[in-house]
Protein backbone atom coordinates (compact mmCIF):
# COMPACT_ATOMS: atom_id res chain seq x y z
CA UNK A 1 0.00 0.00 0.00
CA UNK A 2 1.03 3.59 -0.57
CA UNK A 3 -0.04 6.64 1.40
CA UNK A 4 0.99 10.25 0.90
CA UNK A 5 1.15 12.90 3.62
CA UNK A 6 1.85 16.62 3.38
CA UNK A 7 3.16 17.81 6.74
CA UNK A 8 5.18 20.49 8.48
CA UNK A 9 6.92 17.89 10.66
CA UNK A 10 10.67 18.03 9.94
CA UNK A 11 12.10 14.94 8.19
CA UNK A 12 14.43 14.03 11.08
CA UNK A 13 11.47 13.99 13.48
CA UNK A 14 9.42 11.83 11.09
CA UNK A 15 12.27 9.33 10.95
CA UNK A 16 12.50 9.25 14.78
CA UNK A 17 8.76 8.60 14.99
CA UNK A 18 9.15 5.75 12.49
CA UNK A 19 11.91 4.25 14.62
CA UNK A 20 9.76 4.50 17.77
CA UNK A 21 6.80 2.88 16.00
CA UNK A 22 8.79 -0.18 14.98
CA UNK A 23 6.75 -0.26 11.78
CA UNK A 24 8.27 -1.75 8.65
CA UNK A 25 7.49 1.17 6.38
CA UNK A 26 9.64 2.83 3.76
CA UNK A 27 9.63 6.63 3.79
CA UNK A 28 10.39 8.85 0.84
CA UNK A 29 10.55 12.48 1.96
CA UNK A 30 10.74 15.49 -0.34
CA UNK A 31 9.96 19.17 0.00
CA UNK A 32 6.48 20.43 -0.83
CA UNK A 33 5.21 23.90 -1.57
CA UNK A 34 5.40 26.11 1.57
CA UNK A 35 2.13 27.13 3.21
CA UNK A 36 2.00 30.71 4.53
CA UNK A 37 5.81 30.73 4.61
CA UNK A 38 6.00 27.51 6.66
CA UNK A 39 8.04 24.69 5.14
CA UNK A 40 6.12 21.52 4.32
CA UNK A 41 7.23 18.05 3.34
CA UNK A 42 5.71 15.40 1.11
CA UNK A 43 6.05 12.01 2.78
CA UNK A 44 5.34 8.88 0.76
CA UNK A 45 4.76 5.79 2.92
CA UNK A 46 5.13 2.35 1.39
CA UNK A 47 4.41 -0.90 3.20
CA UNK A 48 1.69 -3.26 4.36
CA UNK A 49 -1.59 -1.68 5.46
CA UNK A 50 -1.07 -2.83 9.06
CA UNK A 51 2.45 -1.40 9.19
CA UNK A 52 1.35 1.98 7.79
CA UNK A 53 -1.48 2.11 10.33
CA UNK A 54 1.00 1.24 13.11
CA UNK A 55 3.20 4.18 12.05
CA UNK A 56 0.23 6.53 11.72
CA UNK A 57 -0.99 5.68 15.25
CA UNK A 58 2.40 6.56 16.75
CA UNK A 59 2.59 9.70 14.59
CA UNK A 60 -0.83 10.84 15.84
CA UNK A 61 0.15 10.27 19.47
CA UNK A 62 3.52 11.97 19.04
CA UNK A 63 1.97 15.10 17.54
CA UNK A 64 -0.83 15.17 20.12
CA UNK A 65 1.66 15.15 22.99
CA UNK A 66 0.91 11.56 24.02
Amino acid sequence: MRKELITAIPPDEIELILKKSGAEVELIISEAKPFHGMPRYRVLLEGADEEIEKFMDVLRLARAGG
